[in-house]
């Protein structure tokens, strides 16, 4: 009876490609990481709000983990919108049963909203709705799912500031995020040093290719220690400081 039990829990993992990992604590202030087999995003104390997938796997940490939706044709992962305006839901498909990935290790998908016929270009940055979704795999073959995003807050984005990050290369906090400011793109930020000198500034600060990494602005890696902000966002100031440790 145990030889049984045991090749059955044996083929049943062998069957399945999806491999899950239990929630952990990663760091102290969350942020994410891309590695050469996966990718993983973490937070502590708030919400999830980026989830980066890979051919075969998807890791999701913190408090807001992912609807896992299966029928007989298709599988996929649902990240909900984490507050209004966020544009931060995602569609991950799985598997279609009888079409498989493109050569790339995924499907390509149109997503369309069921309320007005709108087309949303990226499936990592959705609005809260209902999508019809053509999924399209290898060889042309495709597959139509109607899939919802849900919300998780009802109340509006805000912005909010951390008081420190970690630039040592690690891929774990080396830059400075700003929960939700990609949302008010009229923003301008100025980086002080405690003499009241402007080391780094920048308009249009998005988390992304304009970020404060704790290079002053010339490119160089300013020293550990305590950094002072000044923040302009759609006619808004706040003020406040960072600290550096490496």
């Amino acid at each position: 009876m145990k030889k049984l039990l045991y090749i059955l829990i044996l083929t049943t993992f062998g069957a399945n490609a999806q491999t899950t990992i239990s929630r952990q604590v990663i760091g102290s202030m969350g942020g994410y990481q891309v590695g050469t087999t996966m990718s993983l995003s973490s937070t502590v104390g708030e919400p999830v709000v980026q989830t980066l997938f890979s051919v075969n796997q998807i890791l999701t940490q913190g408090f807001q983990q992912p609807n896992n939706n299966t029928d007989s044709l298709v599988t996929y992962e649902v990240i909900n919108e984490s507050c209004k305006g966020a544009s931060n839901g995602s569609i991950f498909i799985n598997n279609v049963l009888g079409c498989s990935p493109q050569a790339n290790g995924f499907y390509s998908l149109l997503i369309k909203s069921v309320v007005d016929s709108s087309i949303q270009e990226d499936p990592a940055h959705l609005p809260a709705g209902t999508y019809m979704v053509k999924i399209i795999g290898l060889n042309g073959c495709f597959f139509f799912k109607i899939i919802t995003v849900g919300l998780d807050s009802e109340e509006d984005c805000k912005i909010k500031f951390y008081s420190g990050i970690t630039p040592n290369g690690d891929g774990n906090n080396d830059i400075w995020i700003v929960d939700n400011i990609e949302q008010f793109p009229e923003n301008e930020i100025k980086v002080f040093n405690r003499w009241g000198n402007i080391v780094w500034e920048a308009a249009g600060y998005n988390n992304d290719d304009v970020v404060w990494d704790g290079k002053n602005s010339g490119g160089n890696d300013l020293p550990d220690g305590t950094y002072f902000y000044m923040a302009t966002i759609e006619g808004e100031t706040y003020k406040g400081w960072v600290e550096i440790t490496r």
